[in-house]
This record gives C-alpha cells, sequence and structure tokens, in this order.
C-alpha cells in the first residue's frame, strides 16, 4: 500500500491587497442601487480617520465585450477622505470594477461616519543638508562649512496638512539626511569614513 504524496497547491500571477467586491456587485443588489448608502475601499483602511464613499447617483454603461469593462459601473459619490469632505461630488468609474469595495451596514453607519479632530498641520523646514557626496563637493567648491538646499513640497492636492515654515517660524518636523535604520548594522562601520 503506497502513501500518495500531499498535493502542492502553486499560484502564479500578480498578487493583490483587494479584500471585497466590485462596486457594481454591491450596488446592483441594493434597494434604489445603494443611493444614500455609503461604502469603503479596503484600501483606505490603512488611515486612522474614516475614509468613505456615500451613492449619490448610479449610471449603467453599454454592454461591452471587454470582461473588465463590463464590471465597471458609472457611480456619483460624495468623497470623504481622512475625514475631510470633498466640496464637489466625485465620479468613480476607471476603479469601480476593482474587489476592494465594502459595504457599511446601516447600522453601523453613524460609528463609522463620526467626527474626528483635524490632523495637526506638518511645519517642513525651509532649508535641508545636502547629501553626504554633494556636500563634500560644495565644501570645495564654495568654501561653505554646512552647505544646504531649498526643501521643495508637492503642490499639488486640495487638503493639504503640510507646509514650508515661513521666515524665523519654527518647524515641528526634523528632515534629516542620512542612511536612517539599516537592516543589518553590521555591515556598516560605527564611524563614517572621510569622503577624500
Amino acid at each position: 500500500m503506497s502513501t500518495a504524496a500531499p498535493k502542492i497547491i502553486k499560484y502564479f500571477g500578480r498578487t493583490t491587497d483587494f479584500r471585497g467586491k466590485p462596486l457594481w456587485e454591491i450596488l446592483g443588489h441594493l434597494k434604489n442601487f445603494g443611493v444614500g448608502r455609503i461604502v469603503t475601499r479596503s484600501a483606505f483602511e490603512r488611515y486612522p480617520e474614516p475614509c468613505y464613499y456615500r451613492i449619490l447617483q448610479v449610471e449603467a454603461l453599454p454592454n461591452s465585450e471587454d470582461p473588465l469593462e463590463a464590471r465597471k459601473v458609472k457611480v456619483m459619490v460624495e468623497k470623504v477622505h481622512r475625514g475631510i469632505k470633498n466640496p464637489v461630488p466625485v465620479q468613480i468609474l476607471g476603479t469601480s470594477y476593482k474587489a476592494d469595495y465594502r459595504l457599511i451596514p446601516k447600522h453601523e453607519e453613524a460609528e463609522y461616519c463620526r467626527e474626528v479632530a483635524q490632523r495637526a498641520e506638518k511645519i517642513f523646514p525651509r532649508f535641508i543638508d545636502v547629501p553626504p557626496l554633494l556636500r563634500e563637493y560644495l565644501k570645495d567648491e564654495t568654501g561653505q562649512e554646512n552647505p544646504q538646499m531649498p526643501l521643495v513640497l508637492n503642490k499639488w492636492g486640495r487638503h493639504k496638512t503640510y507646509r514650508l515654515a515661513e521666515e524665523g517660524e519654527q518647524p515641528n518636523v526634523h528632515v534629516s539626511m542620512g542612511l536612517g535604520t539599516p537592516a543589518n548594522p553590521k555591515l556598516y562601520p560605527a564611524k563614517e569614513r572621510a569622503i577624500e
């Protein structure tokens, strides 16, 4: 009597972090296609503030031979991201096919959509240190002991919670140039070798 080897299952292809259902699958099973209900994405669960969509209008798309297009639906929503409500409705179309949406039950909506305190504003310094090799080069070229470069922040987005410090203002975020904490400290000597 021989014993069969255990069956080994191998998965191929790209993995995903999505946990949920496509938006059309959720809304198609709700009364009035879920208008007034609240959905969220598992991608938003990394934030401590509430992130959700309140459904305002649902529109079906024409039939398509492409299976990816057949799973899409056009939805107008009221978007709340990290506790900040978007002033104008947003249309969801390109991401509606992703199996990442979750319906919030009616009895949990009030708790899920709670008001939260605003995030503290991060104030970054106007200038930061240059990388070590460039610092050594600039010391030789300009004679400055500690050359610095201006910090540039992303200017896009509606709800910025960060900015550059004004002239004479003390920043509350420290930006340093370095390697950070190495994965294996044995590979890096305790003292930096001088660049010749």
